[in-house]
């Protein structure tokens, strides 16, 4: 169950990994679509004129792009024209130069149409008192942005600029550009085919990873279906073993309850002899030696002391104590002829006390194997 469990794990994480690149490369188009379309969404800042004044300025500027300059801290765009492809970067770099030629690096004078923020939107002259937006109109690298121009005395000059671009085939309507049909940029598209080469090269990898995968998964299940045979039978002889460990400790104690018992006849009849006042106890005649505790054996017991375990926590700790009280080499009491009766009396009732508690002991212990259902049956069948 493990080594499945781990293959599993395995496969998860895979798709995990897979899915996150994924995703990643995803987000990386979509962050760079959307980088690209940033100054339009910049331009669009003119369209909420929260703040108007008509006031001239003069800046020197950078260009960013074909109708977006930077003076310090202020972002000019150029008022009523647009960008006409966000995506074609080669058109949009052409476009840009030509402003920076227009421009020549030298000061403009602007006249603010809206302001937001450090964002205006103003119509701008060169040093040479040329219209910028109506420069870049006449080259057809910008459009007409008929929302802001509506109106004004500047539409019709605006678009019939556009119109005599488009008309002389100028900038984005020139037949011969290749930007004048591609929507996007060929960088663009080489993003998107390594993204995709990307993604298509993931998905074959997981595919084969998968197969193998798999195919080493029916051979974990066949050693996981012998590891549980294994298992199975390992337990079985587990279970075996503890019933014949079982059978053999039910010998011993029966075989040491024998024992007990014969011993408590000797050292009984030694206490009865005492209750005779008509004769003398035997010890006075020629002494006696006193056997303190009955010799029982405890061979099986030593030989699977670290077996216990199989028996569980009670009943291993039964046998510990039982064990424990046994000898198998008893000691010994020498009594002499003039000692004490009540002395000796007292020897023989301690041992014999003894005694009987070990007696009652095994008794509880072979009731208890007695009471197990399948050495009961083990016993009866002969099996051990």
């Amino acid at each position: 169950m493990k080594e499945r469990d781990l293959v599993i794990k395995a496969v998860g994480k895979i798709i995990f990994i897979t899915a996150v690149l994924l995703i990643s490369v995803l987000a990386s188009g979509l962050f760079v679509a959307q980088a690209q379309d940033a100054p339009q969404a910049v331009r669009n800042v003119q369209m909420d004129k929260t703040w108007q004044e008509h006031e001239e300025e003069k800046y020197e500027v950078t260009i960013k792009d074909v109708n977006l300059l930077i003076a310090g801290k202020t972002k000019i765009l150029l008022w009523g024209v647009e960008r006409i492809n966000p995506n074609a970067a080669v058109f949009n770099l052409k476009a840009r130069n030509v402003l920076e030629k227009k421009i020549d690096g030298k000061p403009i004078t602007c006249m603010t149409q809206a302001k937001k923020g450090n964002v205006i939107s103003a119509q701008c002259i060169n040093h040479a008192e040329d219209d910028l937006s109506l420069f870049m109109l006449q080259q057809g690298l910008v459009s007409a942005d008929r929302t802001v121009i509506h109106g004004s005395v500047y539409e019709e000059s605006y678009l019939e600029a556009e119109h005599v671009a488009h008309k002389n085939r100028y900038g984005v309507w020139a037949v011969s550009e290749k930007y004048s049909t591609i929507p996007g940029d060929k960088q663009t598209k080489n993003f998107m085919l390594g993204a995709f080469l990307l993604v298509a090269v993931f998905i074959m990898a997981l595919i084969v990873l998968g197969f193998f995968v798999m195919r080493g998964f029916g051979r974990v299940i066949d050693v996981q279906s012998r590891s549980l045979d294994l298992a199975m039978k390992e337990r079985d002889l587990k279970e075996k073993e503890k019933l014949v460990i079982a059978a053999m400790i039910n010998s011993e104690v029966k075989e040491n309850k024998s024992k007990i018992e014969a011993y408590l006849l000797v050292y009984e009849e030694m206490l009865r002899d005492f209750s005779d006042s008509t004769k003398p106890p035997t010890y006075q005649k020629t002494g006696e030696v006193v056997q303190k505790q009955p010799a029982l054996s405890r061979v099986v017991f030593d030989g699977n002391t670290d077996k216990l375990d199989l028996f569980g926590t009670e009943w291993a700790s039964d046998l510990v104590h039982y064990y424990a009280r046994i000898k198998t080499n008893p000691d010994y009491i020498e009594i002499a002829p003039d000692a004490l009766i009540m002395e000796v009396q007292d020897i023989i009732l301690m041992a014999v006390k003894n005694a009987k508690k070990l007696d009652d002991i095994s008794t509880l212990l072979l009731e208890k194997f007695a009471d197990h259902e399948a050495l009961k049956k083990l016993i009866e069948d002969g099996s051990i």
